[in-house]
């Protein structure tokens, strides 16, 4: 796994003090220079000329000798229904102006605007870079300086930042540039509890560099990162610096590439349950989203404890920014077999994604398999169908037909089984063989198409039939 470029920025006691971290609203005495009550106006238009509503304004003073890797406080104001927006106050000659619309994700920055010299007066937009990664936190051991969860994200030197919970993955608007970002927890007084315990600036303010330029409209995933007073070693780093430190190097990793190309923002889940047995309530079962390939189209994702089955596989999925499936993919199964003998990262190789698939079918339920006589009493049995390896499971009644979306194209295995969780855990305690109560159909799902397969059977299972 390559590891970036991370790099630690020593703050003086001048900068701590700069660089108690404060929520979006807060600017502080001493931003800005109050030089009467005339106010200052301008209006704030979108890159297609629409007015920007609701976009944030953020002045700050330009950064002096020091701020090289400080959060600048600032303050904001946001724009009204006609993209007009207003302060109370004159700044000092010379200051920084940013603008950020998160609904359309636009954004300008004006790293020296000179007072009176128009630079306020119209703000035109454009297309945002963004900067998406994810922020875990170590615990401090010592409860006298527990961090919480809440962290602070931001471009030392500019009033571009964002508060996060360690955890959660967040997007961060930024404009197009080659751009430091600094980490550091978001309370003040949490701040100042770590500095008064004796804890280095250099362990409690972390920055990276981006090690090169991003462009408008294009997506920078780099991470995850971790926030740790404890490391020895560069405190923002991925899952590969933690894996050594935990001294668990099993990780799998993958490439995944989009019409030729390797994709970022790629959404990847562990399939694990490779024939849905863990789905219980419900009508069908969700992808859940484990993480998402880098600017480089890789992947990384811990190797589980345990897998309840031979193999286990990954989903892929990308969707469009309405929430819509785009392209989908499967990797090839990893054998348990392999697993085992994993010392560092196992790559299950590269994965080419494409336009995803649909499955039409139904499900008949037979009395006896040997003459396939059919059943009237269509509602007195239910079924799960699903793709074997995916999260691609519905629960149907027998007789009906189903429509399964959004399916990754390619050979599957169809899985078919009791749609009655208990009358399936009865048949698993009691040690029956999986060929006994489980049908496997081979199908060939087509590419931004739909495949009509023919009606399934299905034998409700008894004790006669798992003897």
């Amino acid at each position: 796994m390559r590891l970036d470029k991370i790099y630690i920025g020593l703050f003086s006691a001048l900068c701590a003090c700069m660089l108690a971290c404060t929520g979006e609203n807060g600017g502080v005495a001493g931003t800005v220079t109050d030089t009467g009550n005339t106010i200052a106006t301008g209006i704030v238009t979108r890159s297609d000329g629409s007015p920007a509503v609701s976009a944030l304004v953020r002045i700050a003073r330009e950064p002096v000798a020091g701020d090289s890797l400080a959060k600048i406080d600032y303050i904001q104001t946001k724009t009204d229904s006609q993209g007009v927006y207003s302060f109370d106050s004159v700044l000092v000659d010379t200051f920084q102006l940013a603008v950020i619309d998160a609904e359309h994700k636009e954004v300008s920055y004006k790293p020296r605007a000179i007072r009176n010299s128009g630079a306020m007066d119209s703000i035109k937009l454009e297309k945002a870079a963004v900067f998406s990664s994810v922020l875990y936190y170590e615990n401090v051991t010592e409860p006298s300086v527990a961090v919480g969860s809440h962290f602070e994200v931001f471009m030392p030197g500019t009033p571009f930042s964002q508060s996060v919970f360690a955890g959660d993955s967040f997007s961060m608007l930024i404009p197009a540039g080659s751009w430091w970002f600094g980490f550091c927890p978001g309370d003040p007084q949490i701040v100042a509890r770590l500095t008064d315990s004796g804890i280095a600036d250099s362990l409690i303010y972390r920055t990276w560099n981006m090690d090169g330029k991003v462009k408008s409209g294009d997506t920078l995933s780099k991470g995850p990162f971790i926030w740790s007073t404890t490391m020895e070693v560069d405190s923002l780093i991925k899952e590969e610096e933690r894996k050594k430190k935990e001294k668990k190097p099993a990780y799998l990793s993958g490439t995944v590439k989009c019409n030729e190309k390797l994709c970022s923002n790629v959404q990847v889940e562990m399939i694990t349950d490779l024939y849905g047995f863990n789905f219980i309530d419900g009508d069908s079962i969700r992808f859940v989203v484990q993480t998402v390939t880098d600017s480089d189209g890789r992947w990384f994702l811990p190797v589980p404890d345990s897998i309840p089955y031979d193999s286990l596989r990954m989903e892929y999925r990308m969707l469009d920014k309405n929430g819509k499936v785009t392209l989908a993919g499967v990797s090839r199964y990893v054998l348990a077999t392999e697993l085992k003998k994993v010392k560092d990262t196992l790559s299950v190789g590269m994965t080419e994604l494409a336009k995803p698939s649909v499955l039409v079918s139904g499900v008949l339920v037979v009395i006896d398999g040997r003459d396939s006589t059919q059943s009237s009493n269509c509602m007195a049995n239910s079924v799960v169908v699903g793709l074997k390896g995916t999260s691609h499971f519905v629960r149907e009644m027998v007789c009906n037909l189903l429509k399964i979306e959004n399916l990754p194209a390619g050979g599957h295995d169809i899985v078919l089984y009791s749609g009655d969780p208990k009358v399936v855990k009865s048949i698993q305690d009691a040690g029956v063989d999986m060929d006994d109560y489980v049908t496997i159909t081979h199908v060939q799902l087509p590419k931004n198409d739909t495949l009509a397969q023919q009606w399934l059977t299905y034998e409700p299972p008894t004790l006669q039939s798992i003897k």
